[in-house]
């Protein structure tokens, strides 16, 4: 019978002592105060040695997912208790876990065997095995298709390129494979308002970025201020993507154009890197330490402070529902492999966004027209449409690249925007984009309903610039836009 470990609980003042150290860096803002708080530890068994990869969460359960790469399992915990309940056997080397609640299904990646296993959440019996190449390893989720993106196959197939590879997780159904040369793929980031994948390629150096929708490589952005990238996070808002690099620096890019703004000094060896949007707050974890980074405003970045963890520790995940970080520390010595869970502590308090009417919508032929216009217009950050749907009386969103979003009400400030039936279009300065908002009309001229979208602030003058941009965008969809009745029809 699989014995239970319980939790060691520990002191907080042992987070306020020698557990943190302050860096120096004469490029960034160093601030006081203790970024991250140890409360728990959660103990592991003597006999989980080597690495772990990362992360996986069941809020539904309160259930962590740990992957001990040696350890041919994923270790569940039951956060609740403070215990490990389970290993889920039968996983030569397990690399990345996505778990869906709305189907209460769990993802694998297995570099070992070169496969996504698939379980069912309740009891963890295998589901499914979809076949890819031998290592397998990391994920991006498309939470409007419920696609689920994995770097796998390169040098351990004998192959100079690596396979990106598209699984439908509704249907647990591999779509397609597209080569990318270069050997190893790392981390990937996804923009959920535009169809673009961010991935490392460690092995050129660069970040490669691919339309999720064509299934293209549509760029190439070369890394020279580091080496070794290897992480990535996104911040979708300001248009910045965050690669740590194994030397020791995290690159800031802009994601619009692929420039290298700055650098951040880290400790050398990451191997994951967080962005907190509602925080603000930054997070690279790799040899040993958590480097915690805050926002201040555009391209400005505070060093809260280096967390020591194990000398080994180099992987973690952020919940922000539980406000805890979770961070894998391997077996070292004498001392058994457990994770330390810290509490995020001195964070800026955020804009929550609470629960908003959302009606179903179901308008494809609609959705269609968006998702081609941020296809063929890859500057633009957003595009949405709000209509009344014909027999309705609320207007709602009903074509977004976020499908998540589909159905929301329109909101009383988007009503105000083009209630003078002009252009509206801001410059926002705390993310650097247009917030365009304007009357949308059908191919025959008539008033439909309101367009939204964003133009980043690399791609306009100002705001007349962007304005007779947008203009002209809605121009080609009010052309290709037949009627109100059609935008809820198939094509």
């Amino acid at each position: 019978m699989f014995k239970h470990f319980f939790v060691v609980f520990i002191a907080s003042a042992i987070a306020s002592g020698s557990l943190f150290a302050q860096k120096s860096d004469p490029g960034i803002v160093q601030s006081q105060g203790v970024p991250l708080r140890l409360v728990q530890t959660l103990a592991i068994p003597p006999t989980v040695k080597g690495n772990f990869d990362h992360f996986g969460i069941d809020l539904k359960r309160n259930r962590l997912f740990a992957t001990p790469e040696d350890s041919k399992a994923v270790l569940v915990f039951d956060l609740a208790e403070g215990k490990l309940l389970q290993r889920i056997e039968g996983i030569e080397r397990p690399h990345a876990v996505l778990y869906r609640e709305d189907i209460d299904r769990l993802y694998v990646t297995d570099g070992g065997d070169g496969s996504i296993k698939v379980y069912d959440a309740s009891n963890y019996n295998l589901v499914e095995r979809i076949a890819l190449l031998k290592d397998a390893d990391s994920i991006g989720f498309d939470p409007s298709k419920k696609y689920l993106y994995v770097d796998n196959g390169g040098g351990d197939v004998h192959q100079s390129y690596s396979m990106f590879s598209t699984v439908d997780t509704s249907s647990n159904k591999k779509i397609e494979d597209m080569k990318i040369d270069g050997d190893p793929l790392e981390a990937m980031t996804l923009d959920t308002y535009r169809p673009r994948i961010y991935i490392n390629d460690k092995a050129k150096n660069e970040v490669v970025v691919v339309d999720r929708w064509k299934n293209m490589i549509v760029a190439k952005w070369p890394i020279n201020l580091a080496k070794g990238n290897v992480t990535m996070a996104l911040d979708e808002q300001r248009q910045r993507l965050f690669v740590g690099c194994r030397d020791g620096k995290l690159v800031v890019l802009d994601s619009n154009t692929g420039k290298e703004l700055q650098t951040l000094s880290i400790t050398p060896g990451v191997d994951d890197t967080i962005y907190d949007p509602r925080s603000k707050r930054l997070y690279a974890i790799g040899g040993g330490s958590v480097d915690v980074f805050d926002q201040i405003g555009m391209d400005k970045y505070v060093l809260r402070g280096s967390v020591s963890t194990g000398s080994k520790a180099r992987t973690a995940r952020l919940v922000p529902e539980l406000n805890r970080l979770y961070v894998a520390v391997p077996q070292e010595g004498a001392k058994s492999a457990r994770v330390d869970i810290f509490e995020p502590a001195n964070t800026a308090s955020g804009e929550v966004r609470g629960p908003e009417p959302q009606e179903p919508v179901n308008a494809p032929f609609a959705e269609e027209l968006v998702l081609n216009m941020l296809s063929s217009h890859p500057y633009l950050r957003k595009m949405g449409l709000h209509v009344i749907p014909p027999g309705g009386s609320q207007m709602i969103l009903i074509a977004n690249g976020n499908a998540t979003r589909l159905g929301i009400h329109t909101s009383a400030g988007d009503f105000a925007a083009v209630k003078d039936g002009k252009t509206y279009g801001p410059y926002i300065a705390d993310g650097g984009f247009y917030n365009m908002k304007m009357p949308m009309f059908d191919a025959k001229g008539r008033r439909i309903g309101i367009l939204v979208m964003e133009i980043p602030g690399t791609s306009a003058s100002d705001e007349q610039d962007a304005a007779h941009q947008a203009e002209a965008i809605r121009k080609e969809l009010s052309e290709k836009s037949p009627g109100l009745e059609q935008l809820f029809q198939s094509r």
